[in-house]
């Protein structure tokens, strides 16, 4: 049961505290007084759509925070410490903040909570129903949800014990294709490396190949050089007034 609903800087709103006792409560009021942004304000704190239009112009930030009575639900009791959100005293506390920039953030208990988590707590907490819901009842997967919601304490359990078992498949079979990936890619680097041997036997090298070859290649790459090198030398033996070789000869 929903205790407290607090609404600061929301839409029109500039600070709201909603307290409510036991049995039914009705919101009364005439078009504009603002009904219909508490609602909203619920369906954000349990994880709705976070918008920076909902932001009191003005304001940098706006925020939701309610207080929800678990003592009636020891099964959502049982599912906020699976979810790692325990209730204090029986009690879960909720808080949604939303940026005027567009960023939210939401807590359960104080400590910061992913979106995934508070819809999946807000799901157990409360039922939103607006004039098109009767439409769901056409739809398959709210079946089983009213048949488990109808059957009470004994389908809970059950349920969540099913639940358990599937997450442990699913977690088994994440784990098995992370295996047979993992083979997948040895076997690719197997191959890889048997392509790569193959290349080298075929080369078939020898030692001091490497050395030699190397030595090859640099005279290789300096050839042009010699080449002009030596086309000089042969220009000073036996080009111009005096070459080399006629001084060479009168010198002998």
């Amino acid at each position: 049961m929903i205790v407290e609903l607090t609404v600061e800087n929301l839409a029109v709103i500039e600070r709201a505290t909603l307290a409510l006792g036991p049995g039914f409560t009705v919101l009364t009021g005439e078009t504009g007084a603002g009904k219909s942004l508490l609602v909203d304000a619920l369906e954000l704190a349990l994880g709705g759509r976070a918008d920076s239009d909902l932001v009191r112009s003005g304001s940098g930030r706006a925020a939701v925070s309610a207080v929800f009575d678990l003592s009636s639900r020891p099964d959502l009791v049982r599912l906020c410490e699976e979810l790692g959100y325990p209730a204090e005293d029986g009690c879960l506390y909720i808080q949604r903040d939303v940026l005027a920039e567009g960023r939210s953030t939401a807590r359960i208990g104080g400590r910061l909570a992913p979106i995934s988590v508070l819809r999946r707590i807000g799901r157990e907490l409360v039922d939103l129903h607006g004039q098109h819901d009767h439409q769901s009842l056409l739809d398959p997967e709210a079946h089983g949800a009213l048949l488990d919601a109808f059957a009470g304490e004994p389908a809970s359990q059950a349920l969540a014990e099913v639940r358990g078992a599937w997450e442990a498949a699913e977690a088994l079979r994440r784990k098995l294709a992370a295996v047979r990936q993992s083979q997948r890619d040895r076997d690719r680097r197997a191959d890889m490396l048997r392509f790569q041997i193959g290349e080298i036997e075929a080369v078939a090298p020898k030692p001091g190949e490497m050395e030699e070859l190397t030595a090859r290649f640099e005279r290789l790459r300096h050839a042009e050089r010699l080449r002009e090198a030596v086309a000089r030398a042969l220009d000073l033996m036996t080009e111009g007034e005096a070459p080399a070789r006629d001084q060479l000869g009168e010198a002998l």
